[in-house]
This record gives structure tokens, sequence and C-alpha cells, in this order.
């Protein structure tokens, strides 16, 4: 049976969470445990001990598990790009949101996978870490982590994929990886406006058109154009066309989406240290 980080009651919080938050956090941890990727699913499908050992790596994960008040933020705002993208709100319709399974999230480092479908009806995959961190080491981690990745020439790996919108299954590769992520009061803001949709349908339109999906998108973009130019630097030509192919796509839905102002948005914190980050691949 698969473990479930879900379930986690939380323990030794070091800060105190605002109420918008606490008031989102149990929808938002139904939303993501009712569609996260089993490891269960996958028995028959991989061998028993490789699933055994996968299993017994999110256990010691579990093991050391800590609550901090800032994952809380963190699964608010997941839940909300999940639901966001799975409508189609935010990225278009040709763009869906897959929540992961534990071992991808806690091994690999992926929140969400963003399937997106181009102009010739083909299936992309983009991972996302999920952030809403600032001055911690987080941004730092896990941009190293992608570096490490690029400078291998194998990019990210999920062990544990499916899709409704096609028959793949099992474990896919070369997997474009990004972070994104808002700081605090943004996603207090958010969330307050996802609850207002959720309880009363006729709202929704506030959130679907909110600013943040061009924020979202900006920084997804600004780091494919860097790893794109960081791998041809580098001398991993076959990673540029990866990397172009979901430029293209996604500065697409940019277009489509017409001209975004996203006015204070532009110092979001997570976002200026994300853009930091990125020095360490110049």
């Amino acid at each position: 049976m698969q473990l479930d980080f879900f379930n986690r009651a939380p323990e030794n919080k070091k800060e105190q969470t605002n109420p918008v938050i606490e008031r989102a956090y149990p929808q938002a941890i139904k939303t993501l445990k009712e569609n996260a990727i089993s490891i269960d699913e996958f028995d028959g499908f991989y061998d028993e001990k490789k699933l055994a050992l996968h299993r017994s790596m999110v256990a010691k994960k579990e093991a050391r598990f800590s609550h901090e008040a800032h994952k809380e933020y963190s699964d608010v705002l997941e839940a909300v790009i999940f639901d966001q993208c799975g409508n189609g709100k935010w990225f278009g319709e040709q763009t869906h949101a897959i929540k992961t399974s534990t071992f991808d999230d806690y091994i690999n480092g992926s929140d969400l996978i963003l399937e997106i479908e181009d102009t010739a009806r083909a299936l992309t995959h983009l991972s996302l870490s999920v952030d809403v961190t600032f001055g911690t080491t987080t941004e730092a981690d896990k941009f190293a982590k992608i570096k490490e990745n690029i400078d291998s020439g194998d990019l990210g790996k999920i062990n544990y994929f499916r899709s409704s919108r096609s028959t793949l299954k099992g474990e896919i590769s070369h997997v474009p990886q990004v972070v994104m992520g808002v700081e605090k009061d943004t996603v207090v803001k958010l969330a307050n406006l996802w609850m207002d949709k959720n309880e009363h349908p006729e709202l929704a339109t506030t959130l679907d058109e909110h600013p943040i999906r061009r924020l979202l998108l900006s920084e997804i973009l600004l780091q494919l154009y860097t790893f794109k130019n960081y791998a041809d630097k580098t001398k991993r030509p076959h990673l540029v066309p990866i990397y172009e192919k979901d430029i293209q796509i996604l500065e697409d839905i940019i277009r489509k989406q017409g001209p975004i102002d996203i006015g204070e948005l532009r110092g979001d914190k997570v976002f200026l240290a994300i853009k930091e980050s990125l020095s360490a691949f110049k």
C-alpha cells in the first residue's frame, strides 16, 4: 500500500498560518490527494522489488517529514495551480495538469506535471516544482539539481506517469524541470478567490482571469530560455530542441491570452528570487 503524506497531521509549526490558508488547506489536500498518481496503480506493471524499494524510500522520507507553516502555503498554491490548469482557464484548453505520485514528489522533486498539446496534437510535458518559500536556500537547492540534470544530459525523470489523454504509462525521461512560485501574500489572495469560487461558482471569473497566470508563464519561460542557453553553451545540443519546443508552445499560449498587466506582481519576492537563482546558469 502506498504511504500517503497527505494524511500527516500538522506538527511543530514554527509560525502562525494566515486564517485564509487554514480555511483553504483542507480543500487543497483533498484536491491533491484525490488526483495524485498512486504507486499502487503500478502493481504488476513494475517489478515487485522495484516497487518495494520505492515504497521504502518514500517511507524514509515520511519518517523525517516535518510540517511547517510554509508547507501549507505551498500545498494551497499547488492545488490552485492544479485546479486552474485542469479547467483550462489559466494556460488554455490544450494544457492539463497531472498530480504526481509521492515518489516523484519526494524523490524526483516534481509536484505537478504540465501536459501540453501542441499544434500537431502531440503531447509534451513539463515537470513543475511549486515553491512559496522566501529567504531560504530552497530555490538555490532546486536550481542546483536542475543544473546537475542538464549537465548529465538527462533532464528530469518521472517514474510513475499516466495520463487520461494518452496510453503512455510508466517512466518518462528528458522532462524539462521548472520552479513556479509566488510569495505568501499572493497565495493568501489566490486562496481566498479559490474558496469563493468553490463555494460560489458564479465568482469563478475573478480567479480565472487573475494576472498570476501571466506571472507563472513568465517564470516558466524565463527558466526555459535560461536552461536552453545553458545547454547550448555547455555542449548538450540534444537538449536544445526539447526546450525550444516548449518555449514555442508557451509563447503561443501567451499570444492567445493577449496583453495582461501583472502590475504589483512584478515585485513578487519569490519571482525575484527565482530570477536571482538563474544567475548560476550564466
